[in-house]
């Protein structure tokens, strides 16, 4: 199984990082341009403000993307592996990736003690509507389906314009990333891609896991392809002391 490692914004190359991320705080480097990418398949998702674009870097000139949520005033869910190695983070709220908006810097960020599951804390808090419902009870499934959005690479490696979400039928308990408990899924509608790493598996109307890894390292045009979702459960008391849930 293959890390969805975030879509590289400045060329076709995948992050890589340390494994080993607890808490640090980032140097806030602004992002000029932001070219992230989406979904395979599925289709373009409503406006969801709570769904943002996570662009960062890891000591070089290139910029990276996964997919976060923000699920407080002032913190995002996301992969642990998004986490990595990483010096500086933007967050960014508009669903277009063409025309993202103005970033809020990242000024810690927190790893799970379990599973691929990490946080984000923005330096400036950013109150919204409404945040997202989390399932932290949700154990893994062989049956059953749910929603998975993303900024990731579209079909053959295509970059678009904005958040797509899909429909993925459950199949059953896997493992994330960091050998913690996962929902393995395959895509129905769609299927999760590079750049969808840290989105979100909504069930019954809850997030319950975020995206960690793909069955295949390039699903390219494969809306049915395979991925892992780290389920939240596993570090549920952990996000919620975290967040101040």
């Amino acid at each position: 199984m293959k890390k969805f490692v975030a879509a590289a914004l400045t060329a076709a190359a995948l992050a890589v990082g340390s494994l080993g991320v607890s808490t640090s705080a980032l140097a806030a480097t602004p992002v000029d341009t932001i070219r992230s990418t989406d979904v395979v398949g599925g289709e373009k998702a409503p406006t969801t403000p709570w769904a943002v674009q996570l662009v960062f870097q890891t000591g070089g000139t290139a910029s990276y993307a996964c997919t976060g949520e923000q699920i407080t005033a002032s913190w995002v869910l996301t992969a642990r592996h998004c986490i990595d190695g990483v010096t500086s983070m933007q967050v960014y709220h508009s669903n277009s990736t063409t025309n993202p908006g103005t970033a809020i810097a990242v000024d810690r960020v927190a790893a799970a003690p379990a599973g691929d599951i990490a946080l984000v804390h923005l330096s400036q808090s950013k109150t919204l509507g409404s945040y997202p419902s989390l399932n932290l009870g949700f154990q893994a499934t062989s049956s059953g389906s749910g929603t998975i959005m993303g900024y990731g690479l579209r079909a053959n490696s295509v970059q678009s314009d904005g958040l797509y979400q899909a429909t993925v039928g459950l199949t059953g308990r896997s493992t994330d990333a960091y050998g913690g408990v996962a929902q393995h899924l395959n895509g129905t509608t769609g299927a999760a891609n590079h750049g969808d790493s840290g989105g979100p598996l909504i069930v019954g109307g809850q997030i319950v896991a975020v995206c960690s890894t793909g069955d295949e390292a390039d699903p390219g045009a494969n809306t049915r392809a395979g991925s892992n979702y780290a389920v939240l459960s596993q570090s549920a008391s952990w996000i919620r002391s975290t967040a101040g849930l």
